[in-house]
């Protein structure tokens, strides 16, 4: 089986006031890799027709979908090749 690029340990999240945004931390073969979601992005997972969400909810929704965002976040991890970190999920990455 082939390893991912990039991984990622469940629980491990944090809010991230000053970005309005859930920050957690990904693990590849050169070491981590600080990954953040927008509220907005996780609103759109909870449900499009909100126009937004409190820091409770929104770490209470990224429990919820905590292994879909994994799996964007890796897809963007690739996509991006990396890229500079903090890699940003917007709402953008959620609905693609």
């Amino acid at each position: 089986m082939t390893e991912r690029s990039v991984r990622f340990d469940m629980g491990d999240y944090r809010w991230v006031p000053h970005r309005e945004s859930v920050g957690f931390i990904g693990t590849t073969e050169h070491g981590a890799v600080e990954f953040l979601i927008t509220a907005d992005a996780i609103t759109e997972l909870l449900n499009p027709e909100l126009d937004g969400i409190d820091p409770d909810t929104a770490l209470e929704a990224f429990i919820e979908f905590e292994a879909d965002i994994h799996r964007i976040a890796q897809r963007e991890f690739v996509k991006r090749l990396g890229g500079e970190p903090p890699i940003l999920i917007t709402s953008a990455d959620v609905v693609s």
